[in-house]
């Protein structure tokens, strides 16, 4: 713990006292042995940050059955390796249009204006709508996040079927082409 000692001190042939010199002496031991169980309980008591996953539905391979879907059902989101993102409808890519996470022209305001348009135009033989087919392509370069974030939207805009895919080379030309014209603007 802690020691304390008196000395005196004499000097030359008189030998006569001095000052009384005081030595403290503290033995640090015990606390270093309680900054070292401190240290190893919480080590042992703290939990770090957790793991949060998607989870990911696939198809069983040995339930595969044909689905037919309307042109009018589809639409493409693709990400780009710019953090940029674009959309198309339809079965074939002839033309993308650039749009946003967030703002005016965001995926949300374009999905809720394709579910408007199903609800109007793309009935099945007893009135109901047909629902809304979301395919997500990641282009070469593109981010996780942005796949992440396309995924947020799907569960944000409460889209029940959607599908990540390979791209085509002729969405990578259309992607190219809306880009060249973004340039030129």
């Amino acid at each position: 713990m802690a020691d304390i000692g008196e000395t005196t001190t004499t000097t030359g042939k008189h030998k006569r006292n001095r000052a009384k010199k005081i030595n403290v002496r503290v033995d640090l031991t015990p606390m270093v042995d309680l900054a070292f169980l401190l240290i190893t309980f919480f080590m042992l008591t703290t939990t770090l940050l957790e793991q949060r996953a998607m989870d990911v539905k696939t198809p069983d391979n040995h339930s595969i059955v044909d689905t037919y879907v309307s042109e009018c059902q589809l639409v493409y989101l693709l990400a780009d390796s710019g953090g940029r993102y674009y959309s198309w409808e339809g079965i074939e890519c002839k033309a993308v249009t650039p749009v946003d996470l967030t703002g005016h022209n965001s995926i949300q305001q374009k999905l809720k204006a394709r579910r408007d348009f199903l609800k109007t135009h793309c009935l099945y033989h007893d009135g109901t709508s047909k629902p809304l087919l979301c395919i997500i392509k990641l282009l070469p370069g593109s981010r996780y996040e942005q796949m992440v974030a396309l995924l947020d939207e799907m569960h944000t805009d409460s889209i029940a079927t959607y599908t990540i895919q390979d791209y085509t080379a002729d969405e990578l030309k259309a992607v190219d082409a809306a880009h060249k014209s973004m340039a030129l603007h």
